[in-house]
């Protein structure tokens, strides 16, 4: 069976993605991003969005005790996360997921949609790789998807998390590749 790929591009949201300053690591991973989408756009390559949503009156988020909750203060992450950075899209073929928690494959029509694309294979990029990326390459290996790690696409709550995951938990459930590789790659497929 042909591999049949899309771009999955995790939570590139205003409040989340956005770059803070000119020295900010995040115009690194929005410019190796929006090359790879570019190549994912020429070769007819689905691309498809998550967007973090919150309600205002917190329903639906989680609220289980975790050791978090004493070593480190509540998120300063605003409640509203803004659109998606309109350098990378969305274009009016892409798709956009909706998602109130990490991982886009709990209670969204993410799986809907790549079943109905025939998709094979997830190019994963976006913020936070130890949190939604991750989470999300966990439940896409879980459901036998072969799944690509963009590396240089992803930026972690912190470099060390960011590596970690990157040396220890995605080898073990995807393949791990540049944006230069990714980008070579979806040029010998398409």
């Amino acid at each position: 069976m042909a591999e049949k790929p899309a771009i999955l591009a995790i939570d590139f949201q205003e409040a989340i993605a956005r770059p803070s300053s000119p020295k900010d690591p995040r115009h690194k991973v929005l410019a190796a991003s929006q090359a790879v989408i570019r190549q994912a756009r020429l070769a007819s390559v689905p691309v498809i969005f998550t967007q973090t949503l919150r309600r205002s009156d917190h329903k639906g988020a989680i609220t289980a005790k975790t050791d978090r909750d004493k070593r480190q203060p509540p998120s300063s992450t605003p409640k509203d996360l803004g659109e998606i950075l309109p350098e990378l899209g969305p274009l009016p073929q892409d798709i956009v997921i909706p998602k109130y928690q990490w991982s886009p494959f709990y209670a969204t029509p993410l799986e809907m949609f790549l079943s109905r694309l025939h998709i094979t294979t997830i190019l994963l990029m976006g913020i936070a790789t130890n949190l939604a990326v991750e989470s999300t390459a966990r439940d896409a290996y879980d459901r036998n998807y072969h799944c690509i790690a963009i590396a240089d696409t992803m930026m972690g709550t912190t470099p060390e998390e960011h590596r970690f995951s990157l040396t220890y938990v995605f080898p073990r459930i995807s393949q791990v590749m540049t944006s230069t590789a990714a980008i070579s790659w979806l040029v010998a497929k398409h």
